[in-house]
């Protein structure tokens, strides 16, 4: 039986720069900072079973850091 892969997102406690990674890893570096997470020390702020989804959550939270959120969920309704 195949399994299916299962994403967090998570976010750098170092420069705070969100990240999906794969939920059966045990490390992952933040690609901002260069900072080694280890996963079993870092909240997941997010899970699923898909990557899309968890590439929709990394743009709500990029938007919202940058107070674009309104225009960012518009943008997901016009792409559907």
């Amino acid at each position: 039986m195949k399994q299916h892969k299962k994403y967090a997102v998570i976010v750098c406690n170092t420069c705070k720069q969100p990240k999906i990674t794969e939920t059966k890893q045990k490390t992952t570096k933040c690609m901002r900072c260069g900072k080694t997470l280890q996963l079993s020390k870092t909240p997941f702020v997010y899970e699923t079973n898909t990557l899309s989804e968890a590439q929709q959550v990394i743009g709500q939270i990029n938007a919202s850091k940058d107070d674009h959120l309104d225009e960012f969920k518009t943008f997901l309704k016009k792409s559907r």
